[in-house]
């Protein structure tokens, strides 16, 4: 969880640093199904919570011009882009909760993010 974010916020962030580390996104993520599994029981329910994302965050809905797919779309993968900060490569880094999180470059639109 970040604070200080609009819901859903990240979607439309293209480059971000955490410490001296920089980030690049490279697309929204696609849920699998494994957020349907109560993690106190370990049983997957049928169609929670995946049923209630696909109201608000599916292809369909979040790209209506392009083809739909079924897909669910919570988070966005990033990678570290390790040769923009010099050094960056060397030594162990660490990402901790608390860290603080700068939006370098942000994208225009949803559609954009999940290429």
């Amino acid at each position: 969880l970040v604070d200080n974010c609009d819901p859903f916020g990240e979607d439309l962030w293209d480059e971000i640093k955490i410490n001296d580390l920089v980030f690049q996104g490279v697309r929204l993520c696609s849920r699998c199904k494994l957020p349907t599994v109560n993690q106190e029981t370990g049983v997957p329910d049928a169609t929670e919570p995946i049923e209630t994302l696909m109201t608000f965050r599916s292809d369909k809905v979040l790209m209506p011009h392009k083809k739909p797919h079924g897909k669910v779309f919570f988070g966005k993968d990033m990678v570290w882009n390790w040769n923009i900060t010099n050094n960056q490569g060397k030594g162990n880094k660490t990402i901790k909760v608390g860290d603080s999180i700068s939006v370098l470059r942000m994208i225009s639109s949803v559609s954009e993010a999940a290429v």
